[in-house]
């Protein structure tokens, strides 16, 4: 019973170790290794439950060849930038987010000369945001023109999540709503108050105050091609053969394997963004392969959130996304906007915070990773040993009964095999219940498959093993504990997705830091948990051998 006990305390300080003193990064390294992984498994299948998923948002980028076109340098004159707000606002958009943060006079140009387009934006009940910069930092507000149309732009925190909306000193002291500090969730907050009051349905502030983790899209909207040449893109040589589409199930496959095994090598192709992206030199042409007199590309931006930026490399407004790179801050915020059309209040965000012990945040997610290692832990220590179920399989076999422990063995794999393929039904139907299509039965069946293939390997095989073996051998195998980590994965990432839609990260490092920690027998503990035991039982043993050296040494002089 002690050294159960023992094994139970240190498995719980190999886990406080781990996950909260994180040394050398090791947890944080995990994370971001397995959001690649994540996004690898995901970006495929992201928009694949609606039809009009690339009919809400859109980019119009300021990029070297804009530059080269207009036959000017960075930053560009107020003048030009007004006439490219016009053709966007000539294609009667939804609303409008310009990404550049318009603090000064420039010489011969002033603040003003924004004054009729503010009115014409108006007018046309556009909504019109100004980028502020980044909130915590101390940003002035923009010059009056400007000021009421304002809105923070902060980019991607250090944790990759994509903060929607912050409660600053002031707020918390009058007691004032949080202040937006992105512009994906003013202009979402905005439309959906407006113009889109019938496509959102009832939106509450207090459904959107957790930082957002964005899940993007691989399948780029299909008028890009009319837009830019899509062939030097990955996703137009990802199917198996050299010609014929890229399925989801296909580029998904192909992306988790390769990040998997060849993550630190990266990709030889970029990735097609998932938002429709136009140049701003391009909006008064028409598309590639269109006949002639074909409308502009401007109209492309009818009824779509744009959101106006430059993505210009030595500009640094940019941040690297696992799997897919760098990726423009524009192109980030439309991306935000768009998952919030997509989800809702549903999006997938950062765990809820407990609470604060010292320089240590808890939240929902660490706590329940705790209460999980715990209980695991427990029950690992209550399993038979191997010696224990070895002499009483000898018994058994001494009365004449290991025949029918075969038998019995047989009868039960059938009866798991029937359990696992009804358990990997429930796995792949849980998240996909509400966005079932039929196009993607196929991939779905194929998933299924799969996860079916995990769930014998990881509760049918053992027991395999058993039926053909001499003696009774329920222990998993390296294969058999591959696919039972596997299978936690699965349903982690099911009930995740139909329940709190957490970061899926967090439970990979939970998983590898098991597969670490946690041995079946018990007089084969591994090297990681052992040692900590050992010095645990000297610690409990101290006071018993320093009273028993004490009393020696009072009756040596006794």
């Amino acid at each position: 019973m002690r050294m159960r006990l023992v094994y139970v305390i240190a498995m719980v300080v190999f886990f406080i170790i781990y996950k909260v003193l994180d040394p050398l990064g090791l947890e944080s390294a995990t994370k971001q290794t397995s959001a690649g992984l994540f996004n690898a498994l995901t970006t495929p299948f992201y928009g694949a439950q609606s039809p009009d998923t690339h009919r809400h948002v859109a980019v119009v980028e300021v990029n070297d060849a804009s530059l080269k076109r207009f036959g000017t340098a960075f930053p560009l004159s107020y003048a030009r930038h007004i006439a490219i707000l016009n053709q966007i606002l000539d294609a009667h958009p939804a609303a409008i987010f310009v990404d550049f943060r318009m603090m000064r006079e420039l010489p011969g140009e002033t603040l003003e000369s924004f004054a009729p387009l503010i009115a014409r934006a108006h007018s046309m009940k556009v909504p019109l945001l100004f980028a502020r910069g980044e909130a915590g930092d101390q940003q002035p507000a923009l010059p009056p023109i400007l000021r009421p149309l304002q809105v923070y732009s902060n980019g991607l925190e250090t944790s990759g999540s994509y903060p929607l909306m912050e409660e600053g000193m002031e707020t918390r002291e009058t007691g004032e709503a949080p202040v937006a500090v992105n512009p994906a969730w003013a202009l979402y907050n905005t439309l959906c108050h407006q113009a889109w009051s019938t496509r959102c349905g009832d939106v509450q502030e207090e459904a959107f105050t957790r930082p957002m983790v964005i899940r993007w899209g691989l399948s780029s909207d299909p008028a890009q091609d009319i837009v830019s040449d899509q062939s030097g893109y990955w996703q137009n040589s990802c199917a198996i053969w050299n010609e014929g589409p890229c399925a989801r199930l296909t580029a998904a496959s192909r992306l988790a394997l390769t990040y998997l095994f060849l993550h630190s090598r990266g990709s030889e192709r970029q990735f097609a963004f998932y938002p429709l992206v136009i140049g701003a030199e391009q909006l008064g042409h028409s598309g590639r392969g269109t006949p002639s007199g074909s409308p502009a590309l401007a109209t492309l931006l009818a009824d779509r959130a744009v959101f106006y930026g430059s993505d210009i490399r030595d500009q640094h407004d940019d941040s690297i996304v696992p799997l897919l790179g760098r990726v423009p801050g524009v192109v980030t915020h439309a991306m935000a906007f768009d998952n919030l059309v997509t989800y809702g209040a549903r999006y997938f965000h950062e765990p809820p915070e407990m609470g604060q012990i010292g320089w240590l945040r808890l939240d929902k997610a660490e706590l329940l990773e705790a209460l999980i290692w715990l209980v695991c832990s427990v029950a690992l220590v209550m399993r038979m040993k191997p010696a224990q179920q070895k002499e009483q399989f000898d018994v058994l076999a001494a009365l004449g009964a290991q025949n029918n422990y075969k038998h019995h063995a047989r009868t039960s794999i059938r009866k798991r095999a029937v359990a696992c393929a009804l358990g990997a039904f429930l796995i792949v139907a849980i998240p996909s219940f509400q966005s079932a299509t039929r196009a993607m039965l196929i991939d779905q069946f194929v998933i299924w498959l799969f996860v079916t293939f995990l769930f014998l390997g990881a509760w049918a095989l053992p027991m395999a093993r058993a039926a053909r073996a001499e003696e009774e051998e329920k222990q998993r195998g390296l294969l058999s504990q591959l696919c039972f980590l596997a299978s936690l994965s699965a349903i982690g990432f099911a009930l995740n997705e139909a329940g709190p839609r957490w970061p899926n990260a967090d439970w990979i490092g939970l998983l590898l830091l098991w597969l670490a920690a946690g041995v079946e027998e018990e007089e084969e503990r591994n090297r990681f948990v052992q040692p900590l035991c050992r010095l645990l039982n000297r610690v409990i043993d101290l006071p018993v051998s320093i009273y028993s050296a004490g009393r020696r040494a009072l009756s040596r002089h006794a």
